[in-house]
């Protein structure tokens, strides 16, 4: 639960008080989080603000200094003081969660360019509870701006809504600082990653460097444990399946609290406390990322974990390749980059597990992996034991088919060395995802990315 100051916001746990201080604050020297054990706290003096003065509210602490938080005219000290009062009294709700704090984030789009945001939603949760909320209506990037009936149909915005509203690239900076150090949450974090990702490469901005965490790829973990028993993983068929609020669905800040609300409901499922990186540990998940170079998707945990750094990889989420290629729209990647070869191959984990599929495989891929490109499937592979191979030769054991329109001349290789006695297992690439348990939202789990 939380209560907002000048400046600042207070929320309470059960063991503590959590003093957070806007950018603002800070530049004028308050420090960016203080931490204030509840045993500690002696007495608490408020005074309210008036007409056009500020109001206080003093803690006194049997530890430290005492501090003053100011509240502005129309606000209300004597709430924070009841907000402490009661987590001192322990009634607090019980949702509250020592530790999980994230901000959860969903954005809307104009049309079928994920980086066509018009809408950005944020909700910050402390203790998995939400202590702040902000919306933004945006005009989307220059040269993304049309926005198609269907995306209309879905979210309800028009043109005309955002005709006076600030463009992406100015409300870029309020979203970062609301967004803070946090990990984000996002129900398919792979679509709003990447849509912020573009969105800012579009407008020709610094992409910020973002942890990601997925609700969706939770949802499905826990439905899998059998936590929980859904038809779909459907924002609002977990939402219910969890026992959270009602909510107006697609509209952005309502869909970023209701992902929250599955990661608090959920990990109260498991009985976590602790941080969301401890969380999505604890359920074999590695946490995704955002960065001007990729989107790294949330990943299944392997042998050792995967990070973007070590791969290099990315996730633009692009229609397989044309046979020909056309010029790529301004400020967008070229589509056949997905599918490029990476420069550097990844040694193969000889500590793997012997008896998995690819142990001691030689490996080579074809096509288009989307979402994935193949500087992470490489990397997953080789995690497994398998030595990667860029082309097809006379010691390649598997070739995985990738999506492409027409037989790739690694395939026809592969049919070459086959014909002559040469075993070559052809995998799809479904049967790959299968193998290395990479996530992978299924169509019926997400709604349409608009």
């Amino acid at each position: 639960m939380f209560v907002a100051a000048h400046g600042a916001t207070l929320t309470a746990t059960k063991t503590t008080l959590i003093v957070e201080h806007s950018q603002l604050s800070r530049s004028l020297g308050c420090p960016e989080r203080l931490d204030i054990a509840l045993e500690s706290i002696t007495g608490l003096e408020h005074t309210e603000p008036g007409a056009a003065t500020f109001g206080t509210l003093a803690i006194s602490r049997s530890d430290a200094a005492d501090v003053v938080i100011r509240f502005a005219p129309g606000s209300s000290p004597q709430a924070a003081r009841d907000l402490i009062a009661a987590a001192q009294r322990g009634e607090l709700s019980a949702a509250a969660i020592p530790g999980l704090d994230f901000t959860a984030v969903d954005v809307e789009t104009a049309n079928d360019n994920w980086g066509s945001i018009c809408q950005v939603g944020a909700v910050r949760f402390r203790s998995g509870q939400e202590t702040a909320a902000r919306t933004w209506l945006c005009t989307p990037p220059p040269g993304l701006d049309k926005f198609l009936d269907v995306n209309i149909s879905i979210h309800g915005i028009r043109p005309a809504d955002v005709a006076d509203a600030a463009p992406f690239v100015k409300v870029l900076a309020e979203i970062v600082e609301f967004i803070g150090r946090d990990t984000v949450v996002a129900h398919n974090a792979q679509f709003d990653g990447s849509a912020l990702r573009l969105a800012c490469r579009a407008s020709q901005q610094p992409v910020p460097d973002l942890k990601m965490a997925c609700s969706l790829a939770l949802a499905r973990d826990a439905s899998r444990a059998g936590a929980i028993k859904v038809e779909n993983h459907k924002l609002p068929t977990v939402v219910r399946a969890v026992g959270a609020a009602d909510f107006t669905h697609h509209d952005a800040t309502e869909d970023a609290r209701a992902a929250g609300a599955i990661i608090t409901a959920l990990a109260a499922t498991h009985g976590h406390q602790g941080s969301i990186a401890d969380l999505f540990t604890a359920r074999g998940f590695v946490l995704g990322s955002v960065s001007e170079s990729q989107v790294f998707p949330v990943l299944r945990q392997h042998t050792a974990p995967l990070s973007a750094a070590d791969t290099g990889a990315g996730t633009d989420f692009r229609d397989p390749p044309a046979a020909k290629k056309p010029a790529p729209p301004r400020n967008q990647p070229a589509p056949w980059d997905a599918v490029a070869t990476p420069s550097k191959i990844p040694e193969a984990n000889l500590d793997a597990d012997p008896q998995g599929p690819l142990f001691g495989q030689n490996v080579t891929l074809t096509g288009d992996f989307a979402p994935f490109d193949k500087g992470a499937i490489w990397e997953a592979i080789a995690q497994q034991g398998a030595k990667v191979g860029k082309s097809v030769t006379k010691k390649t054991t598997v070739l995985v088919l990738g999506t492409w329109a027409t037989k790739t001349s690694k395939e026809k290789r592969a049919e070459e060395l086959i014909a002559k006695g040469q075993d070559i297992a052809l995998w799809s690439k479904e049967q790959l995802f299968e193998t290395l348990d990479l996530f992978i939202p299924a169509e019926e789990d997400i709604q349409p990315p608009f």
